[in-house]
Parts: C-alpha cells; sequence; structure tokens
C-alpha cells in the first residue's frame, strides 16, 4: 500500500471509529460506570446463572440474547434521538465546561461534548450488540461440533462474558447518561 492509500484508510477508520471516542474521555467516575460496574455485574450474572439449576440460555428461543436483541432493537433508536437532542439543545448551559470536568485528550469537556460522545458511543454499542448477537443466533445451530470440543465448557463462557460485560456496560453508560440528562444539565 501506498503512503496515499494508508492515509486515505486511516481517514476512513478514524470517521468509522468516531463514536467510540467516548472511551478516550478521562475521569475516575467515568471509569466506575465503564469498567467497574459491568465487571461487577457480569461476574454476579455468570456465576448465579451457573448456580441455577436449569441456567439460562444464551441462543435460541427465549434466551438471552433473543430478549435483549427485542430491547437493542428500540435502545438504538432512542440513543441516537438523544444525540440529536443534545447535539441541538438551545440552553447556554450545556456549552459550559463542567465542574470536575472530564477531560478528553486533557481538554476538560464541556455538558454538550461530554453528552454527544456518551450518546454516540451507546448508539454504536447497541447496534454492535444487536448484529453480534443476531450473528450468533443465526450460526449458532452451525456451531454444535464445537461442543465436542474439549475444553468447549471452559471456553463457552469467555464469549458469553464478553456479550454480559457490553450489555452491562450499555445499562450503566445509559444510566449515567440519564443521570446527566435528567439533573445535571438543568444545574
Amino acid at each position: 500500500m501506498s503512503h496515499k492509500q494508508v492515509a486515505k484508510m486511516s481517514f476512513i477508520l478514524s470517521k468509522l471509529c468516531t463514536p467510540l471516542r467516548y472511551l478516550k474521555i478521562k475521569h475516575k467516575e467515568k471509569t466506575f460506570f465503564d469498567l467497574i460496574l459491568p465487571l461487577i455485574a457480569t461476574i454476579c450474572f455468570l456465576g448465579v446463572n451457573h448456580l441455577l439449576p436449569s441456567p439460562l440460555l444464551f441462543t435460541g428461543e427465549k434466551s438471552v440474547i433473543s430478549i435483549v436483541n427485542g430491547i437493542l432493537q428500540m435502545l438504538s433508536g432512542f440513543y441516537i434521538a438523544s444525540l440529536a437532542a443534545v447535539a441541538t439543545f438551545s440552553r447556554a448551559e450545556i456549552d459550559e465546561e463542567m465542574l470536575n470536568a472530564p477531560k478528553l485528550n486533557g481538554i476538560p469537556v464541556t455538558r454538550r461534548l461530554f453528552l454527544t460522545h456518551l450518546f454516540g458511543y451507546l448508539a454504536i454499542i447497541s447496534i454492535l450488540l444487536y448484529f453480534v448477537g443476531g450473528f450468533v443466533q443465526i450460526s449458532a445451530n452451525n456451531l454444535h461440533f464445537l461442543e465436542n470440543f474439549e475444553y468447549y465448557d471452559y471456553l463457552s463462557w469467555i464469549p458469553q462474558a464478553v456479550y454480559i460485560f457490553g450489555l452491562f456496560n450499555l445499562i450503566f453508560v445509559t444510566l449515567l447518561g440519564l443521570y446527566f440528562m435528567i439533573d445535571r444539565i438543568h444545574r
């Protein structure tokens, strides 16, 4: 690849990954919502599910993925509408720097910048979880041969943990966004 082609690919990739820029915003409380709470909830969920006499199914009818995908269809639209609302909100306070402001690339952010990044992130994560869940549902029938793999029982929890972590991350970041939309935006 030529230098020009690499630069063009980098430009395109940066555009596609823009919604993930939320992850670059730094603040110790944000880390709690992004990582710590979802990790604790994932461990608790998988632990309790493992202890159930009849654990929840992850694929198939009335499974975790089928229920979640039904909800994600609605949530992705909600996140995009919230992003549009925040982007066009006309109160002057939304463009003020936040108290104890999180930082993006070392620069304190405004409420508008924080919330647009947050709802853009939630929109892309909900869409990704929806398509990953759908792909898993569709391909589950073709992957039964893996159950004969010697370490299947030990390794099958890894994709489940990643999916459930993504789901809990979506839930806790949504709660953070709702907190800012309900309470902090008016102060």
